[in-house]
């Protein structure tokens, strides 16, 4: 008498290397995730940047400040001037991206209100260096995402006030 279907072996066998997989497309797929937060969040920051850049063009020597926080997660806040500390309202970005604080060169704000010296700030005005010029600091931001070793760093590299986007290995040049 002959028997159908699978014997035990064979079930275990294939329901064992139908986990390795899953556990390998959720590893790649959660890393893909985070690759595209990180992705993301750079984007929504660099739009920031432009168009607190753009604002600043043609308004004279006052400043337009973009100051950048990071209490768990990414805030930002555009200002007149310079004044970091005195900013109540925030704008969150992408959930589960970070600013890498050891590897973040932007200028910080000190004072009791800055948050422990954790809000950094990128300005803009209309100065030597041309319109929408850097206002004195150089320097950049690197961003990093939870599940990934991915890095994006935005630099502020020139006092005209050119920036650009980095990533990986190019954030530490």
């Amino acid at each position: 008498m002959r028997q159908s279907g699978y014997s035990f072996i064979e079930l275990l066998v294939t329901l064992t290397l139908i986990t390795i997989l899953l556990l390998i497309g959720f590893s790649i797929l959660s890393r893909l995730i985070a690759e595209l937060r990180l992705d993301m969040a750079t984007f929504e920051l660099s739009q920031h940047w432009k168009f607190t850049r753009f604002d600043a063009m043609g308004s004279g020597t006052t400043p337009t400040t973009l100051c950048m926080k990071d209490d768990g997660r990414i805030e930002v806040a555009k200002i007149a001037g310079d004044d970091c500390e005195t900013v109540s309202e925030w704008q969150s970005l992408t959930n589960g991206v970070n600013i890498d604080t050891a590897n973040s060169t932007l200028r910080r704000v000190r004072g009791p209100g800055g948050n422990d010296g954790t809000i950094y700030r990128v300005s803009w005005a209309d100065t030597r260096g041309g319109l929408g010029g850097s206002w004195g600091q150089l320097g950049r931001l690197t961003l990093t995402a939870q599940g990934t070793t991915a890095k994006r760093c935005l630099f502020l590299f020139r006092v005209d006030g050119s920036w650009d986007i980095r990533e990986d290995n190019r954030c530490q040049s």
